[in-house]
Formats: C-alpha cells, structure tokens, sequence
C-alpha cells in the first residue's frame, strides 16, 4: 500500500452516473478509493513480488502446459520449458490459454470490448470524483490517475469498439453531440499521442476458479462489471488467498484435492456475491429499462449498488 500511494494515485471519494439526457446519480462513495493507472499499479506489484523473491520473465509468452498438482507441471514460453509444482493462470479475461482448458465461454462471439486512452488538460472539475456517462451500445467512465492525466474507460459493443479503434477522435466528437453532459467534461481535454488500447473480448460474469488442476485468479476466475470499479481490487484479494493456500500446500500440510476446494471456497468469499449483485444492475448500463430511472430519486439505489460490488 506505501509504494500505491508514494505513485501519486487520485483519490477518488464521489461518483456520478450520467444519461446522454442529462439526467444523473450523484453520491459519496462509502468509503475513498485509489485511482492509478494499471501500469503503474503492475510496476509497484512486480517491484513488491521482486523484493519478496520472485524471479520474472516480461516479454515471454506461454503458449502451452501440462502436467498436475500430483506430478507437476512443464510451461512452454518461447521455446523454454519453465517447471513448477503449482499454476495459476492470471492471465486476464481471455486467453488461447482458456482455450487449452476447454471452457465454456473460449470461441463464443464477443458481445462487448473494451477499449481505453489516456487524456491530458483542464480536469479540475474531475477531482475526486469517478464519472460514467452512459451512451447507446455501452458506457464510458472519467477519473483523474497519477501524473495529471485522466483515464477514459469504456465497455461498449463491438460495433462501438471498431469505430473507437478506426477513428477515436470521431467516436468521440459523435457521443459529444449526443451528450451534452459527456461534452462538458471532455471540454479542454485532448486525447495523448498513442493509439487507443483495445481489450480482448469480454464475456461477463462469475467462472470456476479452478480448472482441471490449474488455480485461476483475477479475471481469468470472473469478470465483473467494469463500473463496480472493483476489477483489480477481487484480481489482488484472490491472488492474496491462492498464495495463502498454496503455500500450505507446497509445505505439505494440505494435499492437492483440498487446495483446490480451498481455492475455490476463498473465491466464493471474496467475489460470490459481487458478481450476483453486479449483474442485477447491468441493465442499468446498457440501455436495459432501469436505465430510464437514472436521476436524482434514484442516489439511493445507486449507493447501495455501489456497496454491495464492492470489497470490504
């Protein structure tokens, strides 16, 4: 937690959610939050992961395995053979690895992507606060990171995330027109060089936590809705609970089968009920009829949203 905040993070303490109307939520968060970029959240992580021992390989990508918690297994990165007694699969939303695995959700059409950039320029009106403005096929959300830039997040179909990929500036200028409110706080904001970040597809909802005899961790075990805001804080608590439980493991005090009930408990604790709770208010974000309610009446509906998805 001192290397997060010694980066500088915007503590964000209200949120609003916005109808291209104009109508809106507006609230105090129950508790303040941390806004960082994800690079600079891996690079702290990475750094805290070095200094207690792990080793790294950046640039290697894992292209097979195999193997068990009985006999271990044999990763393939790059033409190198990696061994390990334990294997958890961290590695995102969606991966040829799932594919390897034999889930559900591998090669089904992608109903959203997710895209993102970086934006730089007058953002005081964004101070502390988390803004997602609601638009047709999706949803976009404004908060200030570390440095003096603003983050813009978005989940939209994938008709919006092409045009986002072929022409962000249009895309832009297009929700512009139809959201004054979007206007508003765009207004004296520039896109930084760079192109726009694309997500792999995203297939909502909880997962299994373990699959065959690999533990998964992060959005590889789930993926909830991006405006709980709570995608990395679930991603860090259930990597924190495997490590717990490998490590009995790798000392022998539980065998393979309990490690993985044990896995799979924690992620139950940890992420169950978040994942319940976020799908209920998902119509709200993509043109669902409870979207219709957005307004003022509607602030307490929406705290207690925001503190049911989100950790202790």
């Amino acid at each position: 937690m001192d290397a997060v905040r010694a980066a500088g993070p915007e503590t964000i303490t209200r949120f609003a959610l916005v109808r291209p109307d104009g109508r809106r939520v507006e609230a105090d968060l129950p508790a303040p939050v941390l806004s960082l970029s994800r690079d600079r959240l891996d690079s702290a992580a990475a750094d805290a992961a070095g200094r207690h021992g792990a080793r790294f390989r950046f640039g290697a990508t894992v292209v097979s395995f195999e193997g068990d918690l009985r006999e271990g297994f044999r990763v393939s990165a790059d033409g190198a053979t990696i061994r390990a007694r334990v294997l958890v699969g961290a590695w995102g939303r969606y991966s040829p690895l799932d594919g390897r695995l034999g889930r559900r959700f591998f090669g089904l059409p992608a109903p959203l992507f997710g895209f993102k950039k970086h934006l730089a320029g007058r953002h005081e009106h964004l101070a502390g606060r988390a803004v997602l403005h609601l638009f047709d096929g999706g949803y976009l959300g404004l908060s200030r990171v570390e440095g003096g830039t603003v983050n813009l997040a978005a989940l939209a179909t994938p008709s919006v995330a092409r045009d986002a990929h072929h022409d962000f500036d249009e895309l832009l200028s297009r929700l512009k027109k139809e959201s004054p409110a979007l206007a508003a706080d765009l207004d004296r904001l520039s896109p930084l060089p760079g192109p726009v970040l694309l997500t792999e597809p995203v297939h909502l909802g909880a997962r299994e936590a373990v699959a065959g005899d690999v533990l998964l961790a992060g959005d590889a075990a789930g993926v909830i809705d991006p405006f709980t805001g709570t995608g990395m804080a679930l991603a860090l608590l259930s990597g924190e609970a495997a490590a717990a439980a490998i490590l009995r493991f790798l000392a022998g005090r539980i065998d393979a089968d309990t490690l993985k009930r044990e896995h799979s408990a924690s992620h139950r604790r940890i992420a169950g009920r978040r994942f319940v709770f976020s799908r209920l208010f998902r119509s709200v974000f993509y043109g669902g009829v409870a979207s219709r309610f957005v307004g003022p009446a509607a602030t307490p509906i929406a705290r207690l949203a925001v503190r049911l998805t989100r950790p202790a």
